[in-house]
């Protein structure tokens, strides 16, 4: 080489000449790349509705007691339910849209694997959440932003279920895993490498073998029950209010936007009885069914009858009440009453089996007994309709995900 040295002129000319033309190349491809796949971490926020919760935070150790909403939960995160339940809320880095919401009831133990959103407005992949769900329940509600979808996957020892827009739910119990799609598609992959595809309505059950589907899910008997359509007469629901002093604020129900989920509002603040609430007719036979149950997710901010919690000296106003209006098989117009307050009542006051307290200002879920075993003494022929309303003096409540679950 040092005996030719017009040679080795020409191959460093050459590779220069090479490395120029390759370097904005290399570079290009490098920041497209980069533009189209790197992610930055959601926000995400635990709301705790019967508290308190076993969470163990990314790289602290041991779980620690948590009985109040808390924000920037990380990634890696345990957390676990007793007798006890919570919500997380998963945002978008950057809008703070709602873009995924995990619901988690009672005896469940769910892990926040992975929350991640595009870094760039140019990338073309979608929103991801990556749940590891190690027991019990949960109910996944998955919604896209106006720029892109979100996927969520769920992943469980029987297998791994990927959800797209919808509202879903996942039993894991020992060595069975059941997914139900209220609305939406999941896409179903057991241990065994078995795929099942679930729509609307159905469900199904996996084990590590073998995936049963698609099932029919329990049919909801309410029609919008998560009040995405806005309260109008001719609609699904109907609202109505009354007051014995109509000098008083009238009351109000109507839908608003909590943390980007829709829910009907109850609200008054008066100093005489107000009652404001809705209504929905189904006239649904349900005779040829062996499961009813109610479900709902409630919240009261406040409420206060003559300086008193609880549902007044006649146990009839409660923040919120639940009224199941049906006819029995012996042709007898009959109701189902349940209610919930927060507050010490008076202790003269009736309290009815029939009302819960709750802790105040906490979204929390209720889950009825089977009605059609419940009400043995006269059961069920035909449900004729659910009214939701809020009675008393002052109070500010909320409801959402109602459901009438109906199974054959």
């Amino acid at each position: 080489m040092r005996n030719n040295p017009e040679r080795l002129a020409w191959i460093i000319l050459l590779t220069s000449f090479f490395i120029c033309l390759g370097l904005p190349v290399a570079v290009s491809l490098g920041t497209r790349q980069y533009i189209q796949y790197a992610r930055i971490p959601q926000s995400t926020t635990l709301q705790v509705q019967q508290g308190p919760l076993r969470v163990t935070l990314a790289g602290r150790g041991a779980p620690v007691a948590i009985d109040r909403d808390r924000g920037d939960i990380p990634e890696r995160t345990i957390l676990a339910t007793d007798a006890t339940a919570g919500r997380l809320a998963i945002h978008t880095p950057k809008t703070h849209s709602v873009i995924a919401t995990v619901q988690l009831y009672n005896d469940t133990e769910v892990v926040l694997a992975s929350a991640r959103s595009p870094r760039f407005a140019a990338s073309q992949l979608f929103h991801q959440v990556i749940l590891e769900v190690q027991a019990g329940r949960v109910r996944i509600n998955v919604s896209n932003t106006g720029d892109r979808s979100t996927i969520v996957e769920a992943r469980t020892p029987q297998g791994i279920v990927t959800l797209t827009e919808g509202s879903y739910e996942v039993k894991v119990n020992g060595t069975m895993m059941e997914v139900i799609t209220r609305d939406g598609q999941a896409h179903v992959s057991s241990a065994s490498e078995q795929i099942a595809i679930l729509g609307p309505a159905q469900r199904a059950i996996i084990t590590q073998d073998q995936i049963t589907s698609p099932l029919p899910a329990a049919r909801d008997l309410i029609s919008n029950g998560d009040f995405q359509d806005q309260l109008e007469l001719g609609n699904e629901w109907v609202s109505y209010g009354h007051q014995t002093d109509p000098q008083q604020p009238p009351g109000r129900a109507n839908i608003i936007a909590y943390s980007g989920q829709p829910a009907v509002e109850f609200y008054c603040d008066g100093s005489n009885h107000t009652e404001v609430g809705i209504r929905q007719e189904i006239n649904h036979d349900v005779r040829d069914f062996t499961s009813l149950q109610l479900r709902l997710n409630a919240r009261i901010i406040s409420q206060d009858i003559t300086g008193f919690g609880g549902c007044g000296y006649l146990g009839t106003e409660c923040p919120i009440i639940v009224r199941l209006d049906y006819k029995d098989i012996y042709g007898t117009d009959r109701e189902w009453l349940h209610g919930f307050y927060i507050g010490e009542p008076h202790q003269d006051w009736l309290t009815h089996e029939w009302a819960d307290q709750f802790q105040s200002d906490n979204w929390q879920t209720f889950d009825s007994s089977n009605l059609m075993q419940e009400l043995t003494d006269t059961p069920p022929a035909l449900v004729k309709a659910i009214t939701i309303y809020a009675s008393g003096h002052s109070f500010h409540a909320m409801v959402t995900e109602v459901e009438l679950l109906a199974q054959e």
